[in-house]
Order: C-alpha cells, then structure tokens, then sequence
C-alpha cells in the first residue's frame, strides 16, 4: 500500500467487486515498516523527533505521489503520535503502548480515503466502532492490550448502520475498542485478524487479503527455491498451516472465518490475475504433508526433576507458574524426571524480565535449563504421521542437529520437531525434499 501503483490497484479491485453488486469493506494495515518505528518510539531507543519525522515523512511521500493533499492528515497525527509519547512517558503500561502504535493505521486508511474518493463513493469508519476486546483475566497485562481478542458474533445493528453508508467503506486493521473505550491492539499481523471479525459480524461473503505474496507455499519460497504454490486447503489445515509460522495469513483470521463459514483468498496485489490460495471447509480433500513451516523464538525450558513419578499436581504447577506470566505453553513433552516445554516467545510477547521471573519461580521445585534461541520446524498436512515412514534421508540430518522435543498433534494434522534455531533452515530443505518435493516428481 505504500505506492500509488498498490492504491490505483486497490481501487481497481473496488470497482470490480461493485460491478458485481457487492458491498465492500477495505481493511488497510499501516504502510511497511511504520509500525516498526513506532515501536522503537514506544521502547524509547533513539531521537523521538528523528523517528516522528521519519513517520511522517513517509506518508507525505505517499500522498505526494498519489497527489492529494494531506497537510490535515499530517498535522493531526503528529500531534495525535505527540499526545501518545507524552501518555507513555507519563506511564509505560501496555495501554499507553496501543494508543500509540495505532496511529500507522489511521495514518495509512486516512491516505487511502483521500485517494478511493476521487472516484468511488467511500466513507472511512473507525474499526473501533465495531469491534470490542473481550475481557481478559488480567485486564492490565500485555496480551491484553497488545494481542487482544474480540467476538466473531453477528451484529445485526451494526450490518444496518454500516448498510446505510456508501457502498465502500474503509476502516483501519489492527485496531480495537478496549472495555474501557480506550484503544486496544489485536497483535501484530493482525489486519487479516479484523477482516475477519468484521467479515463474521457482518454476515460478509468472503474475505480476500490482497498481500505481498501469491498466497500460502509448501515452504517459505525466499529459502526453499521448490516450493509450490497450495491452491486450496481446508480451514483446519490453513489454521494449523498459519499456527505453524507461515505468517502469510494470522491464525486467529482463518479460526474466526471457520467459525463462520467464510471462505478466505489470499491474492498477490502485484499480481491480480494469480491465482493464489483459496481456505474453505472442503479444501482440495487429499491426505499428505502439504507443507514445512517454522516458527523462529521459541524458548525451550527443560525442567529436571528427579521426583516427578506420581507426584500429584506437579504439571499443573508448571502450568500455574507460566500462565501466571499471561503466558500460554505451546508445546509439552515429559519423562520420568524431565519436563520440556517450548513457549513462543514473539506471540507470548516475552521480554528478558519476564523469562527471569518465570524461571526463577520455576526454579523452587526443579533445576531449569534453558535454550533461548530455538525454531519449531513443523510438517503439516492431513495424515502427518505418514511422513514418518517416508522421512528417509532427511531423518540422518539429526545425526548432526540436536532434536530437542518431537511432537504429533492429536489431531494428525502435524508434526513438530525443535531444533536449535542455527540447524533449522537445513531442517526444512532436507523434509521439504523428502516429503513434498519427491512426492510432485
């Protein structure tokens, strides 16, 4: 979105989808790289001003090219990013951290208004408007700031206002509406996340995320020269896929659509006529690893215990300590005296303190060791245990890699194997090889 050519692009698809009698609501993420800075803005590393202007000055680039005036535009988000550093300064709590990274939403969707409206009949809507954060256990935590939740359910009040606009609208992804009727994140990527809901609460058709990328691939194609377009997947597959580290698509989006029965294409901007990915319940129907995928951070906590056997409560326990943290565990392994964990750290939103603090209470009942730097390589596919049998000769790569933990999902829909993040790349060509790429011929 960050070029007029995407935007010209964007309103082609418009117009296309109004010859069809569709109504149409455009869920736009800030453009690349804006919400990184205002990170770094919220983590207080460099010259706050330097950064602003940086900000700033990539949108007046944007506008120059697509010839609109936004000197309006500008003002109010310099000083809307101004009222947001001085509330952190004042507080560093999570809440102050949203108000602030949302503003490359409304900066990007109040551009790409100014631009739609030379020619379409579009109004800008605050997605706040529709969409409100569950409660959390713990309503000052991160997670609930930072990666919040919202319901899916069907709002028959908001399909009747939003019905009494102009047949386009457009709105901003990412954002959300806390209990409290301050602003709440849905966690980064999390623009596919609102398309959904909105979609859900809507009653919409279905969703098409317009992206960078043809749609989901068989392995991340930048590492993997072979790996293959995936025309269809059904949704239990596509959640497992993107739960699985292909960050094409949120999981959150493809639950939230199968909850509601609505179907999800994922197209390249660059290149409309692709044909790309399309996830609905049916899928393409066939058994078989369709692809290798990795998540990168992963924290892997060794617990040692010699007195483990038939001691009452102790995993429980565990679970207790890390939750405590608003941590979810994402993988677990045990023996006779080991307990092994895996914890996403990215998703988890983990810092140094609170890996500390984790491990020291961990620490009371158990030695810890830990392995900071880790990758989850994940085999996913309907049928996954079949793989085993056909890893062959990419199973001697462990001959040399340290395998860490080995985990089938109780669903056959994976398999997962953590690795030291250094062996993981090697990992995923020798399995991709093995499993998909001899098994196109």
């Amino acid at each position: 979105m960050a070029t007029a050519q995407c935007w010209d692009r964007i309103a082609g698809l418009v117009r296309a989808r109004l010859e069809d009698d569709r109504r149409i609501v455009v869920v736009c993420s800030a453009l690349a790289g804006v919400t990184d800075e205002l990170q770094v803005l919220a983590d207080g590393a460099g010259d706050p001003a330097v950064r602003l202007e940086r900000i700033l000055a990539q949108h007046e680039a944007l506008a120059g090219e697509l010839g609109i005036d936004a000197g309006a535009t500008l003002d109010e988000g310099r000083k809307g990013i101004g009222r947001a550093l001085d509330r952190l300064a004042d507080s560093r709590q999570p809440a102050a951290v949203a108000e602030l990274l949302a503003w490359g939403e409304w900066l990007s969707t109040r551009l790409g208004h100014a631009c739609l409206a030379r020619s379409l009949d579009v109004a800008w809507v605050d997605a706040r408007e529709a969409l409100c954060v569950l409660p959390e256990s713990n309503p000052d935590s991160r997670r609930a700031w930072l990666s919040a939740r919202c319901d899916g359910l069907p709002d028959a009040g908001l399909a009747e206002r939003w019905a009494a606009g102009p047949p386009v609208l457009l709105t901003q992804g990412f954002v959300a509406r806390a209990p409290d009727g301050r602003t709440a994140l849905l966690g980064r990527g999390g623009s596919d996340t609102s398309a959904a809901l909105l979609a859900a609460r809507l009653g919409a058709d279905c969703v098409e995320i317009w992206t960078d990328v043809p749609g989901l691939f068989s392995a991340d194609p930048r590492i993997e020269p072979a790996a293959r377009l995936i025309p269809e997947l059904d949704y239990a597959e596509a959640l497992e896929l993107a739960a699985s580290g292909a960050r094409v698509v949120h999981p959150r989006c493809i639950r939230v659509a199968s909850e509601a029965g609505i179907s999800v294409s994922i197209r390249d901007l660059g290149d409309p006529h692709a044909r790309g990915t399309r996830i609905s319940e049916t899928g393409e129907g066939e058994a078989g690893i369709k692809a290798v995928a990795r998540i990168d951070g992963m924290l892997v906590l060794l617990l040692e215990n010699l007195d483990t056997r038939q001691q009452v409560g102790f995993l429980a326990w565990v679970f207790e300590v890390i939750s405590a943290r608003g941590v979810s565990v994402d993988l677990v392994a045990t023996s006779e005296t080991t307990t092994t964990v895996a914890i996403d750290q990215r998703a988890n939103l983990l810092d140094a303190d609170g890996i500390e603090d984790m491990v020291e209470r961990l620490g009371a009942r158990c030695n810890v060791r830990q392995y900071p730097d880790c990758s989850c390589v994940n085999l996913v596919g309907r049928g996954a245990r079949t793989a085993l049998a056909r890893m062959g000769p990419a199973a001697a790569v462990f001959d040399e890699v340290p395998l860490l933990m080995l985990s089938q999902s109780a669903n056959d829909l994976s398999i997962s194997m953590l690795v030291p993040a250094a062996h993981a790349e090697r990992l995923c060509r020798a399995l991709h090889g093995a499993l998909i790429r001899s098994a196109a011929g």
